[in-house]
């Protein structure tokens, strides 16, 4: 993955932003908490181009709706296709059983993001019979193989959520 550049989102963004591990990006709300966006790479679907995008509140306690929060993380997302025109995958913690809501939130947030009409997301839920999985799919629509990228992402969700024929 390419490096983000913090002096750019640290400029548009309404939180102070700052990295660790080189993919760890750091936010401290008003309220508080700490919250840390993680950038993996994602081989699952694709052989390159591909990562795994995270949102962890560090601080294990509720967090109040914060409009400041999300534009923040949308700057980081800015950033990161300004420097990788590549897939980015958003997967919701499953450790707490609060994935679904963590999914309407992101979507919520997506939905809303003043820029959102430049990227395709599609969401999918996977249920592996002991946690509900939910994840979106993340594109630029300037991304010359959009069409490949989102077939290739509704057939391996379709595969993952078949139910095995019964013989």
């Amino acid at each position: 993955m390419n490096p983000l550049d913090l002096a750019y989102i640290n400029r548009r963004a309404p939180y102070k932003v700052w990295v660790e591990n080189g993919r760890d990006f750091l936010i401290e709300t008003s309220y508080d908490l700490l919250f840390r966006i993680g950038f993996m790479d994602d081989y699952t679907i694709w052989p390159t181009g591909a990562y795994q995008f995270t949102i962890n509140n560090e601080s294990k306690r509720p967090s109040p709706n914060d409009e400041k929060l999300k534009v923040t993380v949308f700057c980081i997302i800015e950033a990161f296709f300004v420097a990788n025109p590549d897939i980015l995958l958003y997967i919701c913690e499953t450790g707490d059983g609060k994935q679904a809501f963590r999914s309407r939130l992101f979507v919520r947030w997506f939905n809303t993001y003043n820029n959102h009409d430049a990227y395709v997301m599609q969401t999918a839920e996977v249920d592996d019979g002991e946690n509900r999985n939910f994840a979106a799919l993340i594109v630029q629509k300037s991304n010359p193989r959009l069409t490949e990228i989102v077939a290739e992402f509704d057939e391996t969700i379709k595969l993952l959520t078949e139910k095995p024929s019964e013989e």
